[in-house]
């Protein structure tokens, strides 16, 4: 294998390929990136086993094969690598990197010793806007459970076809549910269980390109996403996901609309006084809203918000962190709360209710 390509454009595949190179593996070969020359390209690979990522350079090839290089290494020498090219030659279980004056020389594995754990077969993919894809996406990824005890939940459930996109995720504590008109997609609506954590490297890659559409495919076990010159594969969640439906009630006794923008601004103040697990406290009574939260041997704070609230008394207190979360996915100017109980779960949806968070209280003692 014989090479030369352009450094800041190397350098830019290998800091994506980084977020699928595992650092846990008891498969060294895993800690490494897989570069195959050929066909006037550089294809570069790394996976973890469950997330795999594929990179694209067209390049000048002189000799066409294939290495698996130590990644985190590889990008240190490369990083500090004066020139503007870089050439790569590699033969009998070493590779040497040069640029310059600079000449590195690195051990590498065999190319045949690395799983490939996709194809990266794009065949049957369809195009969909980037953009409602990763906003969808942000709505409702922060309530997936990072819980690998129960894989289910660090899933989240993407159904897509007949202009729409709906995602749902849920840590059991709460539920995030959005969903998004969107152009393009399969007339038939599909659906899947992707985990959490490829979602995220997708959001992250489309921020960074700022591509316009992304390529789709959906397998029998796995989800294929192409981005520009980046493939992202990840094995889908096999199991039956929370009937969420089951989990909204039909009726609400108090609902109330709030502006969205100072409900949030007092909930974050307030919580700064919400520590050591203690919960925000929502105080409805006649006209006001009173945000409160009390932590021993801390101290407290209080603040009171003009609410069109004309029921009976009552206060429901709620995880900081997962209510603040409920206010920031909402869009637009007012934010409408919904309550049954102290002890039942509450609803936050915005004024379209494309997008809903249901929310499980904290019980309340003194």
């Amino acid at each position: 294998m014989r090479f030369t390509c352009d450094r800041t454009t190397l350098m830019e595949k290998l800091n994506v390929l980084a977020r699928g190179v595992s650092t846990r593996s008891a498969l060294p070969v895993l800690s490494g990136v897989l570069i195959q020359a050929r066909d006037g390209r550089l294809d570069l690979f790394s996976t973890d086993m469950e997330l795999s990522i594929k990179a694209t350079i067209p390049t000048a090839i002189e000799a066409e094969g294939e290495a698996v290089v130590p990644a985190r290494l590889l990008t240190d020498v490369i990083k500090n690598m004066d020139d503007a090219e870089v050439h790569v030659e590699s033969s009998e279980g070493v590779v040497k990197i040069s640029a310059a004056k600079a000449v590195f020389t690195l051990n590498v594995w065999l190319a045949s010793d690395f799983p490939q754990t996709s194809a990266f077969d794009m065949a049957d993919a369809f195009s969909i806007g980037s953009e409602p894809f990763v906003g969808t996406l942000d709505k409702v990824a922060r309530a997936a459970s990072r819980d690998e005890t129960r894989p289910i939940l660090t899933g989240v459930l993407v159904t897509i076809g007949g202009g729409k996109l709906k995602m749902v995720a849920t840590d059991s504590y709460r539920l995030s549910v959005k969903e998004t008109v969107l152009d393009g997609g399969p007339e038939t609506e599909i659906q899947a269980i992707v985990p959490v954590k490829a979602l995220a490297e997708v959001q992250r890659l489309a921020n960074a390109l700022d591509e316009g559409s992304l390529r789709v495919a959906l397998t029998e076990n796995q989800a294929l996403f192409e981005l520009g010159e980046v493939w992202i594969a990840t094995r889908l969640i096999d199991g039956q996901f929370p009937n969420y439906r089951q989990l909204l009630p039909e009726t609400f006794d108090h609902t109330v609309e709030l502006p969205r923008e100072d409900l949030l601004a007092v909930a974050r103040r307030v919580s700064l006084l919400a520590q050591k697990n203690a919960p925000v406290r929502l105080q409805f009574s006649s006209g006001k809203l009173t945000i409160r939260a009390v932590t021993q041997d801390v101290g407290q704070a209080e603040e009171e918000i003009a609410a069109p609230f004309s029921g009976d008394e009552f206060e429901i207190g709620f995880n900081p962190a997962y209510f603040i979360d409920g206010l920031d996915g909402v869009d637009g100017e007012t934010v409408t709360l919904k309550f049954i109980n102290p002890l039942r779960p509450g609803l936050l949806c915005g004024a379209d209710e494309s997008f809903f968070y249901l929310i499980m209280p904290i019980r309340l003692s003194g």
